[in-house]
């Protein structure tokens, strides 16, 4: 029933674990380790989780999963695909998530790794933890390979592509399929309103678009499609309704519109394929200069009527508009096409180009090439990988467990918020590692759930991937610590993701005279010394100023201002001006949260 890779991790787990009506019993000293290890934590939990004494009073199979516990009326739940359930405050709930893995859901497994790995509800235990992301991974969760493939420090660059590899290939399954709703990736990040685009149907711009739609606005009806079509924005896919309102627009004549509804027809969503029907749409919107439709006009010479010049022709078009799949059909042309002048290099200069912007076929040529390597081509395992990354970062569980995870926020329950987070963070998603971070930084008090140095050690590892925000506020944790040498260098990193405080952040140490040594910003170098620097801290807060957004315009223009006035007059008045700038901030931002 599962199409799971079978292999002797997923038998290790069955016999350390499972009842022995699960068969699969393997009698070895890494199974006496690994049930060991579950023992002792399992032992850990029965307290704290106030067990019943009926459930404490039964036979638990080698300290696991229940004797007695019915099977048959739990199985069609816990066979289910995904995030088997919510974990609730009783050990049997933590039993289920044992017996699912039993069944062979290894989403299951890697969730009690995640449980194991932070140290939420169990004892930390990241040896074990480890070891059931593996047992995980070898069963296909595509969330335990991504987590082995984002393992900080990194891999050798060969093991992370195999991990990558097997998240990229679930993504383009999906994305060939053309079933799956969570395709567009959603990164919302819960500070920053993210949520209020994502609203679903009841999003005050998505009525308005509807409306215009209804009232015959072309441009509306091609937007309303097209969010139906791939479920953005919240709103619920429904391929037949995306077509009433493309084929709507289509009938004004509007370029996108025509080519949407013609591929719709071509591929048969939402609509009877009809190749002859989409062909002439196809060719009213090329007619208007539409660069996919051309290169779909491509496509159908090429595989309707086996006309390769044909098809060339059209592709060629399509590709100096700047067509990704133009490019990549003509990379294919060039390599596998013995009737055409074959050019291997040139056909991988233009896999990798089209990578480059985005397509995802030719992102996997790239990878593949770029790892074996080519006539003239040598193998490069970093540039392989970077390619596969593109796939693998926008899978689309990733995105579904994400949405997950903001619906919580949004229906107010955010232990289940923070759980959805909490797994996908262990996975190594920077955007559920941010999020996690934030979610315990504000409603510590809501989340049923202690989880161990919460806001630091997912700012940490969102900053490790990159973020600038979390570098921002990592370094102004380390600066709390007087770890003034750190701190100067997330701060500059976080200068490096054009992130504006951390000009500011390292403004105040060269103030301070907090000695942070030589710090390279955007190929300047400067030094922080043990005396306050005026002149250095002007500086950088100049160039935060300069750097025109509403945090630099506000934070570094402030302090600006303050050493400017501090230079320039006496105390008295200094302190009457702060007290009245003070004043007018304070009444600017209540004006901002009234408006807003």
């Amino acid at each position: 029933e599962w199409p799971l890779r079978p292999g002797a991790y997923g038998a290790y787990f069955k016999s350390a674990v499972c009842p022995a009506s699960f068969g699969h019993v393997i009698r070895s000293e890494r199974v006496r380790r690994l049930r060991t290890e579950l023992n002792i934590v399992f032992s850990h939990i029965r307290h704290p989780f106030n067990c019943s004494a009926k459930l404490l009073s039964q036979k638990w199979v080698n300290g696991i999963i229940p004797s007695n516990i019915n099977l048959d009326k739990l199985s069609s739940v816990l066979k289910s695909k995904g995030s088997p359930f919510v974990l609730k405050k009783s050990c049997r709930g933590v039993a289920l998530y044992f017996l699912s893995g039993c069944y062979g859901n290894p989403d299951a497994v890697f969730s009690i790794a995640s449980l194991l790995n932070s140290g939420t509800v169990f004892p930390q235990n990241i040896k074990l933890a480890r070891e059931l992301t593996t047992i995980a991974a070898t069963q296909s969760s595509v969330l335990a390979n991504f987590a082995l493939a984002t393992t900080h420090p990194p891999l050798k660059c060969h093991l992370q592509f195999a991990y990558h590899g097997v998240v990229a290939d679930d993504y383009m399954t999906a994305w060939k399929s053309g079933d799956s709703e969570d395709i567009i990736p959603d990164r919302i990040r819960l500070q920053h309103g993210d949520l209020g685009q994502h609203a679903g149907e009841n999003d005050q711009v998505f009525q308005y678009l509807l409306m215009q739609a209804h009232q015959g606005n072309a441009d509306a009806q091609a937007n309303v499609g097209r969010m139906y079509y791939w479920g953005q924005g919240g709103i619920e896919r429904n391929v037949e309704e995306a077509f009433v309102m493309q084929q709507a627009a289509a009938n004004q004549n509007h370029p996108d519109a025509l080519f949407d509804t013609g591929v719709m027809l071509l591929k048969g969503h939402g609509v009877t394929r009809n190749v002859t029907k989409a062909r002439v749409l196809l060719e009213k919107s090329a007619k208007m200069g539409h660069k996919s439709a051309l290169g779909t006009l491509g496509y159908l010479e090429l595989n309707e009527n086996n006309n390769v010049t044909g098809a060339v022709h059209y592709f060629n078009q399509s590709h100096k508009l700047g067509d990704t799949d133009a490019t990549h059909n003509l990379a294919v042309i060039q390599s596998f096409y013995q009737s055409f002048d074959s050019d291997p290099l040139y056909a991988h200069k233009m896999f990798r180009l089209a990578a480059e912007r985005g397509h995802k076929d030719s992102a996997m040529v790239s990878a593949e090439q770029c790892l074996f390597g080519l006539d003239n081509v040598q193998p490069n395992c970093n540039d392989a990988l970077r390619y596969l990354k593109l796939l693998s970062s926008n899978n689309h569980l990733v995105t579904r467990k994400l949405r997950e995870g903001s619906r919580a926020f949004e229906d107010k329950e955010m232990t289940l918020a923070a759980m959805r987070y909490m797994v996908l963070a262990e996975a190594g998603v920077e955007v559920a590692q941010y999020n996690l971070a934030w979610l315990c930084q504000e409603y510590p008090a809501e989340i049923q759930y202690a989880i161990p140095d919460c806001v630091t050690r997912y700012s940490t590892l969102s900053a490790h991937q990159g973020y600038g925000p979390s570098q921002v506020y990592l370094g102004n944790l380390l600066a709390r610590q007087g770890r003034w040498y750190d701190a100067a260098r997330w701060y500059s990193r976080a200068v490096n993701s054009s992130i504006p405080e951390g000009l500011h952040g390292l403004g105040v140490m060269a103030l301070n005279g907090y000695p942070g040594n030589t710090i390279t910003i955007n190929t300047t170098t400067y030094f922080f010394g043990s005396q306050p620097n005026t002149t250095l801290a002007r500086d950088l807060w100049l160039q935060c100023f300069n750097m025109g957004s509403e945090d630099s315009l506000l934070g570094c223009g402030l302090s600006l201002l303050a050493l400017t006035l501090a230079k320039s007059c006496p105390y008295y008045i200094l302190s009457v001006i702060s007290l009245y700038l003070l004043s007018v901030v304070s009444l600017a931002a209540v004006f901002t949260l009234v408006s807003g």
